[in-house]
């Protein structure tokens, strides 16, 4: 497990250790120069006795910075004491460090109600040290809301409901800090499957909830790249109790500027099966994972709409696991900026290369080559382009391999860097000009 992030003009990999004999996780940091191309100061930063598993996603700690970069959240979750979720309360390991990777404050708080009661959706830590924890919480009238903790080297939380009207947010929502040290809480708010909106609020250091705004994707954005079927469908839909919007819309990204704008980003994600019948008379059953296509939206410091834009991908990859973690590490994207245009990096299939943006693009398999391509979004108007960077078969004459969207760095706002293998055991790194 590894986590990578930038502090002004340094970069720190976090990773962890397992001592078996002492049954203790260590947690480890050590520094990037990419002028040396080199590592330097490793350090022990944390030791967790026990088991721990992680709070967010596959790694067993997630890290979170704040927006100056002077300070760092490292969370763990730890395993549960009791199995019933009607009893168990988890425990959540919090480690608040500074720019220089030195502790600040350590705690493991156990969470004020029950796994069945509530969920911890989202993390973040402030330039003050104060470190947060987004929950979704059910009442026992089955009623749900979300609230958000604020903790700083305490056992009992500052509490700020948010209702949201209601809203649902099957289809995520986050925390970021902004540039006047106010947490800004956005996502897609919308009813099963389909993401109906962009929801955004600020929540003040005195924990009070302000300037909430709730945006509908609109009908024309929803309807590009579907069949005219579809687009039919939606058509009737519209004005009435149906839902409509992006079917399985995740969100993945959310920045906030120096004044005070934000910019939420997310992929469509989804699993189908397939059920092939084999010799014996039974049937092969495939999961097929879908990435398909990605949307932003640039919202103003007062909460209006400035853009939204939905751009074509289709990629797939099938496996024969029921596991719901996303497979194919050279399919999705990655997210860049430069401040003022925004990179949306993915491999697609060379037969789009001239394919137009309203067009159905024709499907990229996982480990079948493909092109390093870019959609290009211009942050004041939102006006896109798509860029053909270059042929994974033919880098400047060298086949590579083993492409993966995690491998992709920004040192600078003015290049990335990539790694790729080339066999023999040699990979090469290429340092890419975004201008």
């Amino acid at each position: 497990m590894k986590h990578l992030f930038n502090l002004v003009i340094k970069f720190y990999q976090f990773y962890n250790v397992r001592d078996k004999p002492n049954k203790t996780e260590q947690i480890f940091v050590q520094e990037i120069t990419f002028g040396k191309m080199g590592l330097e100061n490793n350090r022990l930063v944390s030791k967790i006795k026990g088991k721990v598993q992680s709070a967010m996603g596959r790694n067993k700690i997630s890290i979170y910075q704040s927006y100056d970069h002077s300070k760092y959240l490292m969370t763990y979750r730890r395993h549960p004491k009791v199995k019933s979720d009607k009893v168990n309360k988890d425990v959540i390991g919090m480690t608040v460090l500074d720019g220089n990777m030195n502790p600040i404050w350590e705690k493991e708080i156990t969470m004020p109600y029950t796994e069945a009661m509530m969920d911890n959706i989202s993390y973040d830590i402030d330039s003050k040290g104060n470190a947060y924890a987004l929950v979704r919480v059910r009442t026992p009238d089955k009623k749900r809301h979300l609230e958000l903790l604020k903790y700083n080297n305490s056992d009992t939380p500052e509490i700020t409901k948010i209702e949201a009207q209601g809203k649902k947010f099957p289809h995520g929502i986050t925390l970021e800090e902004g540039k006047d040290g106010q947490i800004y809480c956005a996502g897609f708010y919308g009813e099963g499957f389909y993401a109906n909106g962009v929801y955004v609020s600020i929540i003040d250091e005195n924990g009070i909830l302000k300037n909430e705004q709730f945006h509908d994707i609109p009908l024309e954005i929803i309807n590009q790249n579907v069949s005219e079927r579809k687009q039919a469908k939606n058509a009737k839909k519209e004005g009435t109790k149906k839902e409509v919007g992006i079917y399985q819309l995740d969100l993945d990204h959310l920045m906030v500027n120096d004044d005070g704008s934000i910019l939420i980003v997310g992929e469509v994600f989804f699993i189908t099966m397939r059920h092939t019948p084999t010799s014996n008379g039974r049937y092969k059953t495939t999961y097929v994972h879908h990435y398909e296509d990605m949307f932003m939206a640039k919202l103003s410091a007062d909460g209006k709409v400035k853009w939204m834009k939905k751009v074509p991908k289709n990629q797939k990859a099938a496996t024969s696991s029921s596991s719901p973690r996303r497979i194919g590490v050279d399919l999705s994207y990655c997210f860049m900026s430069t401040g003022n245009d925004h990179y949306l990096l993915y491999i697609d299939n060379i037969k789009n290369m001239t394919l137009p943006l309203n067009k159905r693009p024709k499907v990229h398999s996982s480990g079948k080559g493909g092109f390093l391509t870019s959609y290009k979004i211009n942050d004041a108007s939102g006006d896109v382009s798509k860029l053909s960077l270059f042929d994974l078969r033919d880098v400047k004459g060298i086949p590579v391999y083993q492409f993966n969207t995690g491998r992709i760095i920004q040192p600078t706002d003015k290049e990335f860097i990539l790694e790729l293998y080339k066999k023999k055991k040699q990979d090469i790194l290429l340092r890419i000009n975004l201008n």
